[in-house]
Parts: C-alpha cells; structure tokens; sequence
C-alpha cells in the first residue's frame, strides 16, 4: 500500500532520555548512576487537512475516519503552537519552552528546599523543648 505524500510538513523538538540498564537483575529502570545524556529529537508530522483557522496534523498518511483519533489540530495564528511549518520556527519554539520549564522547575525545587528547612528547624525545636510530636 501506498501512502499519499504530502508537500507540507510540520516540526517539532523534543528532548529525550532514554532508559539503560541500572541493575543485575535486568530492570530498565531510571538510575542517576547509568543516566544517559538527553537527545535532542525533531518530531516530523504530515499535513493530514487544511481548514480556513488552521491545520490538522500527525504522523503518517491521513485517513478520514482516524482523524481526530490520530491528528492534532494546529492554529494558523496562534503563538504558541504543537508543531511548526519550518524547523528554525520549532527550534526557537523548543528553546523557550525549555526555558519557561527551567524557571518553572527552579521556583518549584526552592519552594521544596524552603520547605524543607522550615520542618527540620521545626524538628529541631521540637527535639530542644521536649514537645511531643
């Protein structure tokens, strides 16, 4: 069977870790002393249809009655979008992503350290004043 090419096409990045192996027992699970380096991944998806608002989009060729169930639906004017027309559009779109992530993640890792402090100063007093937990 032949698939019908299509002349648009849409990217998008992603960073990926895979698993290695991180025990004798042959578990592939995370372990932080096999860690592997992420890879940076370019996704590229097919146009399946063009509607006047935007595009619907997924891997491989498209067929009417899997549309919703295998497409996504990608805005012709919005900012910030699934997958784009050029690869620089979808590294720049990678790029600030991944630094909204990191700003995220940093403000959530002080609020743990933070709070972390305030229950060992917490148990420490507690230890000091003989209060019963």
């Amino acid at each position: 069977m032949k698939f019908p090419e299509t002349e648009m096409q849409f990217y998008r990045y992603e960073a990926v870790v895979y698993a290695s192996m991180s025990s004798d027992d042959g578990d592939y699970g995370y372990s932080s002393a096999f860690r592997n380096s992420p890879k940076l991944v370019l996704h590229t998806y097919n146009l399946h249809k063009e509607t006047p608002k935007g595009y619907w989009i997924g891997s491989g060729f498209y067929a009417p009655d899997m549309l919703r169930g295998y497409s996504r639906w990608v805005s012709k004017t919005a900012l910030k979008r699934y997958a784009y027309p050029t690869k620089e559009e979808a590294l720049n779109n990678y790029i600030k992503r991944t630094e909204k992530r990191i700003k995220i993640l940093k403000t959530n890792l002080w609020d743990c350290e933070y709070g972390l402090k305030l229950a060992k100063t917490l148990e420490k007093t507690q230890k000091e004043f003989g209060i019963e937990k």
